[in-house]
C-alpha cells in the first residue's frame, strides 16, 4: 500500500503542534513548583482562665469544646506563630474551637480552677478550627 507524501504545509503544522506539546510538557512541572509561601501549620499560644471574667482590652472570650464539654474561657493572650507567612490563607474563627489531644493534657484543662492561669500551646492546621494540644501549664499548679 502506498501512502501519499504529506505536503510541506502539513509537515509544518505537525512540527508546530509537536513543538507546542513539548513546550506545554516542559512548562507543566515548572508551574507546579509554586514559589509563594503557604502556612504548613501554626502554633497557637493561648493564655487565660476558665470562666467568663471580663476580658482585658486585647483579650477575648471563647468557648472551647473539650471531650464533648463546653468550657468558657477568657483569653488574656492569643498568639499565632505560622511557619510560613501567607496572607491568602485565612483561618476560620470558630466560636467554639475544639481542643483535641492526649487525655492527660485535656484533663489538665478540664480540671483547672477558675483562679488558675492556664497556658495552652497547640497546633492548628490551615483550614481547621481544631487545636491539637501540645502542652498545658497551670499556675499555680495546686
Amino acid at each position: 500500500m502506498d501512502f501519499p507524501r504529506a505536503s510541506i504545509e502539513t509537515r509544518r503544522a505537525v512540527a508546530f503542534a509537536a513543538a507546542g506539546l513539548v513546550a506545554l510538557f516542559l512548562a507543566g512541572p515548572a508551574s507546579a513548583h509554586d514559589i509563594t509561601s503557604h502556612a504548613v501549620r501554626e502554633l497557637v499560644r493561648i493564655q487565660g482562665q476558665l470562666g467568663t471574667a471580663t476580658a482585658p482590652p486585647n483579650g477575648r472570650q471563647v468557648t472551647f469544646v473539650v471531650r464533648g464539654q463546653r468550657l468558657p474561657f477568657t483569653a488574656s493572650e492569643w498568639r499565632v506563630f505560622a511557619f510560613a507567612d501567607d496572607t491568602t490563607v485565612k483561618q476560620p474563627e470558630a466560636p467554639e474551637p475544639e481542643l483535641v489531644g492526649d487525655r492527660p493534657l485535656l484533663r489538665r484543662v478540664i480540671t483547672a480552677r477558675p483562679d488558675q492561669l492556664i497556658t495552652i500551646l497547640a497546633e492548628r492546621r490551615p483550614g481547621s478550627s481544631d487545636l491539637f494540644v501540645l502542652t498545658v501549664d497551670r499556675c499555680p499548679d495546686k
